[in-house]
């Protein structure tokens, strides 16, 4: 709703759908294919624009969840890098698996940047991992757009239980991910 909503923004906005993120990303509907970077050369050509140049200057909020912290389950979590339910949206600097492993690190100037747009516009966020090192872990779409050469990080909602047959969210935390991705792209 929030790139719908989008009205006059001061940049080009791009929303893209991708799927098979569960299974690596791959074939030609998954972000680890060309089709998004095609996409954007195709845009910067229509402008007489170098895509290379389009792309180091452009950012990414990769949309994805964050794993909530779990009372009844805390083994797989570390509580003070955690991502609670009714905090707001998390603002997830890198994901993975043992430690960073085969992931996205956003940088600090990007993360200071988002934060200051989240403060400046009443979004609620916090930060959160996806788990404890060696037990938790997990993986977004935000390494094959950083890839590219765009500063990206990942915004979403907190999960209770994800994956797992009943999944939970809070209305709070998706109302200021929508908030934080408005604020985005305005």
């Amino acid at each position: 709703m929030a790139e719908l909503e989008a009205e006059n923004p001061e940049y080009t906005t791009v929303t893209v759908l991708a799927d098979k993120e569960e299974t690596g990303s791959e074939g030609n509907t998954g972000l680890s294919s060309d089709f998004l970077l095609h996409h954007i050369q195709y845009l910067a050509q229509l402008e007489g624009a170098d895509y290379k140049q389009v792309l180091a200057a452009s950012v990414c909020l990769s949309s994805d969840v964050n794993a909530a912290f779990d009372p009844t389950f805390p083994q797989v979590s570390e509580e003070r890098n955690s991502s609670y339910l009714n905090r707001g949206c998390v603002l997830t600097k890198y994901t993975g698996a043992r430690g960073k492993s085969s992931t996205n690190d956003a940088s600090a100037e990007l993360m200071a940047r988002v934060i200051d747009l989240f403060e400046e516009n009443g979004v609620c966020w916090q930060t959160g991992e996806l788990g404890a090192v060696d037990v938790g872990g997990g993986g977004t779409v935000a390494k094959f757009v950083a890839k590219m050469n765009v500063d990206t990080v990942d915004l979403g909602v907190p999960v209770l239980s994800m994956h797992s047959p009943f999944e939970l969210t809070a209305k709070l935390d998706v109302y200021h991910t929508y908030k934080a991705y408005k604020a985005f792209l305005q």
